[in-house]
């Protein structure tokens, strides 16, 4: 199985600007919201992008800055 580098970007609901943030701060936001955190992650493997009450997170493959997963 081969896998591309990733990164995670967020913005605020009413916003069109995303931001890239850290894993870290993503996984520390999302399990604050969620539980468990596991399935979350895995949807967001496939594209889904989360909504919490900060915004909305979401994963892309870097280099693509055009198209969703």
């Amino acid at each position: 199985m081969q896998f591309e580098i990733s990164h995670y970007e967020f913005k605020v609901s009413n916003s069109d600007d995303w931001q890239r943030i850290p894993e870290k701060l993503v996984l520390e936001k999302l399990v604050d919201v969620f539980d468990p955190l596991t399935p979350l992650l895995a949807e967001m493997i496939q594209g889904k992008e989360v909504t919490t009450p900060e915004g909305i997170f979401r994963m892309k493959k870097s280099g693509d800055k055009k198209k969703d997963f």
